[in-house]
């Protein structure tokens, strides 16, 4: 197996000990950057947000840069924004200095993540907009900052990262689908090793070369989903036992691969988020979607947020639920078992058609938003420039766009198509389904494959 720590481009840093420290503080630094450059935005009208999300160079930076490279460094390589998060920073220094008791069972039992992303995508995102309205991204940033210095101050290690973040658990998840794993070396030499420095709890608050605060033994990882992928364990492990390795896409989902209720009700709500971003990208689509939430705002006659939350509630609650609830009840009846189980079973094959939706809806935005970088660069704050686009005074120039959007719109087809071929080989060969007959599979492949056929049709739809 090759162990990428061999080559001095990757194991110099991850036996530096000013890795990932140093880069965390650069990233911390933008971070307060792009809070500043939020903050200096002004508030407009609601048409006008569609145009100055993407001249406002923090809001631009913010989402159509650094989410959409989150999601697609997740998929491909696991976990690797979670070395250089400046959360992780935060939460770790202000943790030397706090009470350090031990989380509580509602924490650790993952619910904790479960109900903080539910708050940040129904509320900050979805119902107020902070995804496009700059100052409120800021005001949001701000509150996941002060929760980490909040969490750091009462709870031991770096609990925010490991309990709470709504981000981390998510990357996890699609991290399954990864090609790379952050593993032990030998097996044997850990069985060997007196000092267990990897797990030690006092090297737990160093700044650098601490025992593992994830309260992971490298030994004994089996998957993606938890390891930060921080490299502290290197660093302090006598014998250089660990190992930073390629691999198969989707290793994972043949490994005792099983979701706890917390992931899966973090994946159900995700699962609406991916499914209407990929509906944006064409209108029919996104109409269907919004015939309900449009229907009842009106009979309500809602608008404004109050009108946004009628929205979040039917497309981030109702529009998983069908989508969980047939296959769930299929299965249920063709295997004989409750229903959660059933709908936590389709989830093993629906994660990485829908972690390729995501990719492909993250690939969109990066590309589709380049014309507005030479403008958010000249003005900043980007008022004047939202002015001009939106009266027609000025015009974002969109040929590097065009001549990337025919390329793209391939990949996308491509990358769907092997989240599609991806599930089938999981439903077909992953231990997590080997107590189901064929019979009992049945009805969670051929689900998986409606949905992805429906996101394919809506991309080749809208691209071609």
């Amino acid at each position: 197996m090759n162990n990428l720590l061999r080559y001095r481009i990757v194991g110099g840093p991850a036996a530096s000990r000013s890795y990932p420290l140093a880069a965390q503080i650069v990233v911390l630094l933008c971070f307060v950057l792009v809070i500043a450059g939020g903050l200096a935005a002004p508030r407009v009208s609601a048409a006008m947000t569609g145009t100055l999300r993407n001249t406002n160079l923090a809001a631009l930076v913010a989402w159509s840069l650094w989410w959409p490279l989150v999601i697609i460094t997740a998929v491909l390589f696991g976990r690797v924004w979670c070395q250089v998060c400046p959360m992780e920073l935060v939460n770790s220094l202000v943790s030397r200095v706090g009470l350090k008791r031990a989380a509580p069972r509602f924490l650790t039992s993952g619910w904790g993540i479960a109900l903080f992303y539910s708050l940040a995508l129904l509320g900050f995102i979805r119902t107020l907009w902070a995804n496009r309205y700059p100052d409120r991204m800021a005001y949001f940033f701000l509150f996941l900052l002060a929760s980490a210095v909040v969490i750091g101050l009462i709870f031991e290690k770096r609990a925010f990262c490991n309990f709470l973040c709504p981000v981390g658990r998510l990357l996890g998840l699609y991290g399954c689908c990864a090609s790379l794993e952050w593993r032990a070396g030998d097996a044997r030499t850990c069985q060997d090793c007196l000092s267990k420095d990897c797990v030690d709890a006092g090297n737990a608050y160093k700044l650098t070369g601490r025992g593992c605060t994830s309260n992971l033994y490298p030994a004994t990882i089996e998957d993606n989903r938890r390891c930060h992928i921080c490299m502290q364990c290197r660093k302090v492990c006598p014998q250089g036992n660990l190992r930073l390795s390629l691999r198969k896409p989707m290793a994972d989902f043949f490994t005792p691969l099983r979701f706890s209720n917390a992931e899966f009700f973090l994946l159900f709500l995700a699962s609406g988020l991916v499914a209407w971003e990929m509906a944006e990208e064409w209108r029919p689509a996104r109409d269907v979607l919004e015939f309900v939430p449009n229907t009842v705002s009106s009979w309500l006659g809602f608008s404004g947020e109050a009108a946004n939350f009628v929205h979040t509630m039917v497309l981030f609650t109702m529009l998983p639920a069908v989508l969980f609830l047939i296959p769930g009840l299929a299965g249920r009846g063709a295997n004989r078992i409750p229903l959660l189980e059933s709908a936590k079973a389709f989830s093993v094959t629906f994660l990485p058609v829908m972690a390729s939706s995501h990719l492909v809806k993250a690939l969109f935005r990066i590309t589709s938003r380049l014309p507005y970088y030479p403008l958010a660069f000249h003005d900043p704050v980007g008022y004047t420039t939202a002015t001009l686009i939106t009266t027609g005074g000025m015009a974002p120039d969109t040929r590097l766009a065009s001549v990337l959007f025919p390329w793209v719109s391939w990949v996308a087809v491509f990358v769907l198509a092997a989240g599609l071929v991806s599930a089938w080989w999981i439903g077909l060969k992953s231990p997590a389904y080997r107590p189901f007959s064929r019979a009992g599979r049945l009805p969670y492949l051929a689900s998986v494959t409606v949905y992805a056929v429906a996101i394919i049709f809506i991309t080749v739809s809208a691209r071609f």
